[in-house]
């Protein structure tokens, strides 16, 4: 007979399926429940393909070809119907593909792993591990929000692992213990990085690694960017940025400083030059407060202010300051104005509960002698000082946030003799570079853009993973290859003590800091790293989260591929906890998918007979007979049936 296969008329006797006969001619069609040898069990339904003339779709892995038959293994109806299986298999997935921790990163640091390695005292490879991700761990380690530690599951029970000072920890022990081989040899094809900020200074590091000539071109006398010039020195000393840019330039990374894009250099003479081009400038403008008066001589910005004094030149401040905002930018300009000995007061519009900076950093502040007015806006400036109003919390705003309202009548000047605004970062375009230049990704054929000046204001983290996918970007343009999409990432996040395995509690490692009175009394570090002992101690509090198939797991590679939304379906899901009564063999109903390998496995290729399905409906599970602890089994651990499981539903793993 004769059937047609996406376009490709093929000869047949009939005696193979269509799966079969699609895999012959090179086309893969998805499946997660096919075992070769073995009859069809068409649970998971996920190789459905359309054939011409028929109302439904039929699974290609039970459905052997008629003379005649048109099929499409790729229509849109069957990609949908893919999707949407993935999505109700997904409904009621209980776990992690990665750590949540790992999920919250925006640089998408394995920081199950390289809190592993850390707990067996390999601290050399731990290192390697977080560098694959961020090139400036010890500096990351200082000044990171440390998004991977509000999702930390060891929060449900006796507080989160201090994630960021493990960081911080690996990262110094680098630059004491390790020595970066300086590459004189500059190969491959050439790119220019406008901006050696964080953005830009990794898309250097990564694009040098691969082998490209990097040459950054800096408008400030140092590289850095707001790590240098917005950060100031009591959270991040100079000495351990520089130590970290060091590493990069090891790699034959060129930075060349004093060059400002729109003046020294043009993009149009850079694309002669380089064969790519990535422009990472950062978001070091200020935005305005909007009030009367705000020219005087008495306001300025908290960026410019933090500036002058990292770069050993304080402005006169008076004795009584204003900070207006209620970010970091405002928290770090108000400290540091205490420790040039002035009083200092923060005014910000809403309540603590909506501030943007960190609850610690607002702590250290506090405990610093800094004062914070909330629900108190700006009006107008005057001769002795700044006019506001009181405020009230109306609706939410667009971000979640409860809306300040001014109350009508509430009028009242604060005096001060300086006033810092502080109230959000704006991109300054250069003159001469259009608008359009900034808009994320590439912008023309080897023309790239990422970081501040495409997202707006971002952390610091947040510019770091920008600037390694610009690096993977331009690399996948001289190749002539996309960029491959981050890994599906499934996460459950309504954990309860009760879904989390009995452990012993250990209470998290609190960072040691400088007494508040001796703070402001210089700009030397506040926090304290880490030594070995106290981080492996941290380390062992690491429940490991993270899935244990991770990358090799079948169902999230293909909920990738299809781009699955499985918020769309909410379905009941299966909290039950794992059989881990036989090591190395656990059993975790959680993310069984009831494909039923295991009992094929099971029982024709072992002869032990162990699985079956148990109850029916959205109630079946894959158990033992009677539903017996596998403890009371004839199970002999082989792991055989732990390699047929497309998921992690059974694995091998050191309990």
């Amino acid at each position: 007979m004769k059937i047609t296969i996406n376009g490709i008329e093929i000869e047949t006797d009939g005696s193979k399926t269509i799966l079969e006969e699609a895999r012959n001619l090179g086309i893969e069609i998805p499946t997660l429940c096919h075992f070769e040898g073995f009859g069809p069990l068409t649970s998971c339904f996920l190789c459905v393909v359309e054939a011409e003339k028929s109302p439904k779709l039929i699974p290609s892995c039970a459905t052997k070809p008629l003379d005649g038959m048109v099929i499409w293994t790729d229509s849109q109806k069957t990609l949908e119907a893919r999707k949407l299986c993935l999505e109700l298999l997904l409904s009621t997935h209980f776990g992690d593909c990665v750590g949540p921790c790992q999920n919250a990163c925006p640089a998408g640091i394995d920081i199950q792993g390289f809190i592993r390695l850390i707990m067996e005292g390999k601290i050399g490879e731990s290192l390697a591990l977080i560098k694959e991700r961020v090139p400036f761990p010890s500096t990351l380690g200082r000044v990171c929000p440390a998004f991977c530690e509000e999702g930390c599951r060891r929060g449900v029970l006796e507080g989160g692992l201090n994630i960021r000072l493990l960081k911080r920890f690996v990262g110094d022990w680098g630059l004491k213990n390790q020595r970066s081989k300086i590459k004189d040899q500059r190969f491959g094809k050439a790119v220019a990085v406008v901006g050696a900020g964080p953005a830009g200074l990794s898309c250097a590091y990564y694009l040098a690694r691969m082998g490209y000539a990097v040459t950054c071109f800096e408008a400030q006398s140092k590289p850095g960017g707001m790590l240098r010039y917005g950060i100031p020195e009591y959270r991040l000393p100079k000495e351990i940025l520089d130590a970290e840019i060091s590493t990069i330039t090891a790699f034959g990374v060129e930075i060349i400083t004093g060059k400002k894009l729109g003046k020294d250099i043009q993009v149009s003479e850079l694309k002669k030059d380089f064969e790519a081009v990535f422009i990472a400038i950062g978001a070091q403008g200020s935005s305005s407060m909007g009030v009367e008066g705000e020219d005087s001589d008495k306001v300025m910005s908290g960026i410019e202010f933090l500036r002058q004094v990292i770069e050993n030149n304080p402005p006169d401040l008076g004795k009584r300051v204003l900070v207006v905002g209620g970010g970091n930018t405002a928290i770090d300009s108000a400290r540091v104005a205490k420790r040039l000995g002035a009083d200092v007061t923060i005014l910000y519009r809403r309540t603590r509960v909506e501030m943007p900076a960190r609850a610690e950093e607002i702590e250290d502040a506090d405990q610093e002698g800094v004062k914070i007015k909330f629900l108190v806006a700006p009006v107008r400036v005057t001769d002795t000082g700044l006019e506001c109003l009181r405020m009230e919390l109306g609706e939410p705003d667009s971000g979640g946030r409860r809306r300040p309202v001014p109350i009508k009548g509430s009028e009242f000047i604060i005096e001060c003799d300086t006033i810092i605004s502080a109230i959000g970062q704006t991109v300054v375009i250069p003159e001469g570079i259009k608008a359009d230049r900034f808009v994320p990704a590439e912008i023309e054929p080897g023309l790239f853009s990422g970081g501040d000046c495409t997202t707006g204001p971002a952390t610091a983290v947040e510019a770091v993973s920008a600037g390694r996918k610009a690096a993977l970007s331009i690399d996948g343009y001289f190749r002539k290859e996309s960029l491959e999409p981050e890994p599906y990432s499934h996460i459950k996040k309504d954990w309860t003590k009760d879904d989390l395995q009995k452990t012993e509690e250990r209470l998290k490692y609190k960072t040691i800091k400088t007494d508040s009175i001796e703070r402001m009394m210089s700009f030397f570090e506040v926090e304290s790293g880490m030594t070995e002992d106290l981080a492996k101690k941290e380390a062992e509090r690491c429940l490991s989260c993270g899935c244990e198939k991770d990358d090799s797991c079948e169902l999230r590679k293909f909920a990738t591929e299809y781009k699955v939304e499985p918020e769309r379906i909410e379905g009941e899901v299966k909290r039950i906890k794992p059989d881990t009564s036989k090591p190395p063999i656990k059993l975790d109903q959680g993310k069984c998918i009831l494909c039923g390998k295991c009992i094929i496995t099971c029982s024709e290729i072992k002869g032990l007979g162990i699985f079956g399905f148990v109850n029916r409906g959205f109630q079946t599970e894959v158990k033992p007979t009677f539903a017996q602890s596998l403890a009371s089994t004839k199970c002999d651990a082989c792991g055989e049936c732990a390699k047929v499981c497309p998921t992690a539903g059974i694995t091998m793993v050191n309990i």
